[in-house]
């Protein structure tokens, strides 16, 4: 309910809310009601199995009506202006895809305002998400593509990323806080709490770039692979897998 609550506009007819149950024993149709707070519409849809974050977001994907999408999860939300403010951003200037901070990660913050200072004139963004993800799914908002036929249980969302852009794609990233996580990296149930599964999963997230057989989708899966293996040295430095 916080999460759906948490989606407010002053323009209830351009937005709707998406909810897709992923095998829950409690359908959601039961208590959520046909409109939050704010008015905007919320249409449920699910699955009778558990089929992972990627097969639930290319159903909300099928379902959805308007140019963009925006991602959340059932324990995050967004802040109050966050819908309006990317609502106007999108109006002035339209882009494939749009970021921002986030409270509770702003480490990603911090890499991605590196990046566009100092570096991004020389390592675009498909190159930039080769080597890690910085992008937050709360922050997350898409043009609406077609649907991407996913399904990993681990690192989802960088597998989605790494197979929807593209070079000439166009971005923004606005620098203020819109969205918060509630659950700090590494605990259990959230970002990162199983680090041997994450890691497998990152090999298995490039590997996506292996389906459009391309010279640079090659030379960008091999250089993105060195630096996950770097990843792991550092992990069995800090012993990370016996914790």
């Amino acid at each position: 309910m916080r999460a759906v609550e948490s989606v407010k506009t002053n323009r209830p007819n351009c937005v709707e809310i998406i909810v897709v149950d992923d095998g829950s024993d409690t359908y959601p149709k039961a208590f959520l009601p046909e409109m939050n707070v704010s008015g905007v519409p919320v249409r449920v849809y699910g699955y009778k199995k558990n089929g992972g974050a990627q097969k639930a977001r290319n159903l909300g994907i099928r379902r959805s009506k308007y140019r963009y999408i925006a991602f959340l999860d059932s324990d995050d939300a967004f802040f109050e202006k966050k819908i309006d403010i990317v609502l106007d951003s999108l109006s002035e200037n339209p882009v494939d895809i749009l970021f921002h901070s986030v409270k509770g990660m702003e480490k990603y913050a911090q890499l991605v305002e590196i990046w566009l200072k100092f570096f991004s004139w020389v390592i675009p963004l498909h190159w930039l998400i080769t080597v890690f993800n910085p992008v937050v799914t709360p922050s997350l908002v898409l043009r609406r593509k077609q649907k991407l036929g996913l399904s990993l249980r681990f690192c989802e969302d960088w597998s989605y990323l790494l197979h929807y852009i593209e070079p000439n794609m166009t971005m923004k990233y606005l620098p203020e806080n819109l969205s918060e996580v509630f659950r700090a990296v590494g605990s259990k149930g959230g970002i990162s709490s199983a680090i041997w599964n994450m890691r497998k999963g990152e090999f298995y997230a490039r590997s996506v770039l292996l389906k459009k057989n391309t010279f640079s989708n090659v030379i960008r899966y091999l250089f993105g692979s060195i630096f996950g293996g770097a990843r792991i040295l550092n992990d069995l430095i800090r012993l990370r897998y016996l914790k």
